[in-house]
């Protein structure tokens, strides 16, 4: 059986053809302020160097973690050990929003008149984007073949985009892969809802009705003119380099199903928050870690480090109880993969989701929990008024930010927690 798949995968990656590439400069002075503006994304990771800094730790501690090169079979101690050194060395450091990176990486390869009909993005590796200077990302496109029901459809084409940049450590690692399925501008949109959308829709709508009483959220949400022109300035940046131009004028060109893709996280976060302060996921998590030997020893590593903590009197003694709590409690939030399929009828150049102005409703709701692999599934949709254009999944793992190992490499090379912007005691 695993050698049959391996010989699939094979013969996949020998008939994907090329497409392109593009390598594209991303700056912490446009792109990464620019995607903040049109996000509105609440995530402090995003746009506080030293938020940026824990939650890079957090990721080099856990023993799930992606590694670099020469760091695949590394424990947990060894990979927060060397990338956490090279890591602090480096000062005020910002994580690009992936689902804006996927964007960049998509709108440069597929032009807004062919349609998109599915999206499937993982986020293997996040972007560190220097807040002075910028970071280089090469993109790779290539076209493989179809399968399924979508494939007997004339003008199918199955996309697969790669982004690449380098390391921590300077190597250069995969940041992101993308599956997309495209449709060429005349095909009859009523034939792909009908055979590829609509069965993707009643998928989708089985995980809706998972985990009731856990928190799902209806939020609005659109795109005004000033956010386009903000989405657009990421996606296609003066002198670029691109590609193609898709044959369009920035100004004219419609709001495209991968802009609105870009507003799913804002509401996940949300999601997230609730998620913090939820009474039944609570007593969830609760039970999962109680008795656990190795959370009685990740408590005894906190303990070290506070007591570290107030020996250096960055906290009075009478606090230490209720530090070991706080850090207990912090999780780290990783957006880990995003599948959305979309309604092409929608999302054409005279469409109901290709105006400025549009009033879009984001559905989310966490659909599955799955604590031992750290992983958290959303049902996510958007409809304008009672009629659905899109609907997908995201995955998002959520582990303890504060391992027992990260307590012990803070308390090695006594480093504060509560800022981490290498300040060190004295």
């Amino acid at each position: 059986m695993a050698a049959n798949q391996e010989n699939t995968s094979n013969a996949n990656a020998q008939q994907r053809v090329s497409l392109g590439r593009a390598v594209v400069p991303i700056q912490f002075g446009e792109q990464v302020i620019v995607s903040l503006l049109y996000n509105h994304d609440a995530n402090p990771v995003h746009h506080r160097p030293d938020h940026a800094l824990q939650w890079m730790l957090g990721l080099f501690s856990s023993p799930a973690a992606g590694a670099e090169d020469g760091l695949e079979s590394a424990t947990p101690e060894e990979r927060l050990y060397t990338l956490g050194a090279k890591l602090l060395s480096q000062q005020d450091v910002v994580v690009m929003p992936g689902i804006i990176l996927a964007a960049i990486c998509y709108e440069r390869f597929v032009p807004p008149s062919e349609m998109t009909v599915s999206l499937t993005t993982t986020f293997t590796y996040p972007l560190l984007v220097p807040t002075k200077g910028s970071v280089e990302v090469s993109v790779e496109a290539f076209e493989v073949p179809a399968d399924g029901a979508a494939a007997q459809i004339p003008g199918c084409r199955n996309i697969q985009i790669e982004a690449f940049a380098p390391g921590v450590s300077g190597r250069i690692v995969r940041l992101l892969k993308m599956d997309a399925l495209v449709f060429r501008a005349n095909v009859p949109a009523k034939q792909i809802v009908e055979e590829v959308v609509r069965p993707k829709f009643d998928e989708f709508m089985k995980l809706s009705h998972k985990l009731a009483g856990f928190p799902a959220l209806t939020h609005p949400s659109s795109i005004s003119q000033e956010d386009r022109r903000r989405y657009l300035r990421i996606v296609e940046p003066a002198g670029s380099g691109a590609p193609q131009d898709h044959g369009r004028s920035k100004k004219t060109r419609p709001i495209t199903a991968c802009a609105w893709q870009c507003k799913i996280p804002r509401v996940l976060t949300e999601v997230i928050d609730y998620l913090r302060y939820h009474e039944a996921y609570l007593a969830e998590v609760k039970a999962y870690y109680a008795g656990r030997a190795d959370e009685a020893e990740r408590r005894e590593a906190i303990k070290r480090y506070v007591a570290k903590e107030i020996k250096y009197r960055r906290l009075p003694e009478a606090q230490g109880e209720t530090r070991v709590n706080e850090l207990m409690e912090l999780r780290a939030h990783l957006y880990a993969r995003q599948q959305t399929v979309f309604d092409p009828r929608c999302f054409r150049d005279d469409g109901c989701a290709t105006s400025a102005g549009t009033q879009m409703l984001f559905d989310l709701q966490l659909s599955e929990i799955r604590l031992r692999r750290n992983i958290h599934r959303l049902f996510t949709r958007g409809r304008i008024k009672d009629e659905p254009v899109f609907m997908g999944e995201a995955t998002v793992t959520a582990q303890p930010l504060v391992s027992r190992e990260l307590a012990n490499f803070l308390c090695e090379i006594n480093y504060s927690f509560e800022t981490l912007k290498l300040m060190q005691y004295k």
